[in-house]
């Protein structure tokens, strides 16, 4: 129960005020422990920051994203069940995302889990694309590592906020609008 409050409480402080702004003493006193449980629990800021990275990229609905577009019957329902996969994970794990992606420009850890983190997503996506290429909808000459790499340009976390978030269009027409340039990009005529 001590280390759920102390990583509770990182993820609310890494968002606000921000990673490189929290200390361990911040953290202990939001979870109401000593700076010494913080270490002894979650090894201080960087431990946590791994937590939360592994809670963002073995959570569950990862699984079940690449389950259920494995289930699809083709490449298209697969993209979108992907993208509603992406819309959910967002939803679960977003600010995550976001904490590991403002912290990485200036922490050399936050920066080696986000490259662990993109790593993750890719061999998830080859795994996608590779059920893609299976049904025989992948596009001519295009491999299963260069499709996963459009897909992760397109879908990653900044992308699915800039045009959810910052364009204004929400999730159904974002996550639309993507599925499309991927499909085009990626699935045959």
């Amino acid at each position: 129960m001590t280390r759920q409050e102390v990583i509770k409480a990182a993820r609310k402080l890494y968002a606000v005020p921000g990673y490189a702004q929290t200390t361990v003493d911040k953290i202990a006193r939001e979870a109401r422990v000593s700076p010494a449980t913080v270490y002894a629990q979650c090894g201080g800021k960087e431990g946590l920051l791994r937590t939360l990275m592994d809670i963002w990229t073995t959570s569950p609905t990862v699984g079940r994203i690449i389950a259920d577009s494995a289930a699809a019957p083709t490449g298209r329902t697969k993209l979108e069940v992907l993208a509603a996969g992406y819309a959910a994970h967002a939803e679960e794990a977003g600010d995550i995302m976001r904490i590991i992606e403002r912290a990485a420009p200036s922490s050399p850890a936050a920066q080696a889990f986000l490259d662990v983190a993109d790593q993750r997503h890719i061999e998830a996506l080859e795994m996608i694309v590779e059920g893609i290429a299976s049904n025989g909808d992948l596009a001519e000459g295009l491999s299963v590592e260069d499709a996963a790499k459009i897909i992760f340009f397109h879908f990653r976390n900044p992308q699915l906020v800039l045009a959810v978030e910052t364009f204004g269009w929400g999730v159904d027409r974002g996550t639309r609008w993507l599925v499309d340039r991927v499909a085009a990009a990626i699935l045959k005529d």
